[in-house]
């Protein structure tokens, strides 16, 4: 994992999403166990500007399934 990455994520994430700092410590935690879910989500919110369709975030809601 490129720690750069990571850390790049968790701030984006952290500025777009408002999350508290358990929720970001619980996505920290998942992210970091899992190497591959994390190439995953970063892949997806990399990507998610362009997928945008009618002004629904699908993001989000897989942010709120992370944090579940």
């Amino acid at each position: 994992m490129d720690m750069g990455n990571f850390n790049l994520f968790m701030k984006m994430i952290q500025d777009e999403y408002r999350l508290t700092a358990t929720q970001l410590e619980t996505l920290a935690h998942r992210m970091l166990a899992d190497d591959k879910e994390f190439e995953k989500v970063w892949r997806l919110y990399k990507t998610k500007n362009s997928r945008y369709s009618g002004g629904v975030d699908d993001f989000k809601h897989l942010l709120q399934e992370l944090l579940s």
